[in-house]
């Protein structure tokens, strides 16, 4: 069951419970997803809570669901951005080149990172973390 006890919206809530479980390693990378009825009788929720849940990580980009197969845990090896000053980031769709290059799918989004002196690095925006330090 979920927790009651917590705030917000049920699907939030089992998407965090499924996320600090992809986190831990409980289900590791490019694994299945426990299934819709597996997930509902384990927590006591409705088939809808449990699609908004995974559609929640899947915006997030911790699952993948391949049409037919199953929903699967990404492999996600994060690049760490430090921000210096005179830096640009911003994010945009990826061309094809760049989704061939980085082995992306059809409408993934990718960070740009301008640097001063015209160095320019683009990396797949679902595992591209910008660090701001104090």
């Amino acid at each position: 069951m979920i927790n009651s006890d917590s705030e917000g919206p049920v699907y939030r809530r089992l998407a965090a419970e499924l996320r600090e479980r992809i986190e831990s390693g409980r289900i590791p990378p490019r694994r299945l997803l426990p299934s819709e009825n597996q997930l509902q009788q384990e927590f006591g929720v409705s088939r809808d809570t449990v699609r908004r849940a995974v559609g929640l990580l899947a915006e997030l980009g911790l699952v993948r669901t391949v049409a037919g197969r199953g929903t699967y845990v990404r492999a996600v090896d994060v690049t760490r951005v430090g921000a210096e000053p005179g830096m640009r980031i911003f994010s945009r769709r990826a061309t094809a080149a760049e989704r061939s290059t980085l082995g992306l799918d059809e409408g993934a989004w990718v960070l740009v990172v301008e640097r001063k002196g015209g160095k320019v690095d683009v990396l797949p925006a679902e595992t591209a973390e910008i660090r701001v330090e104090e």
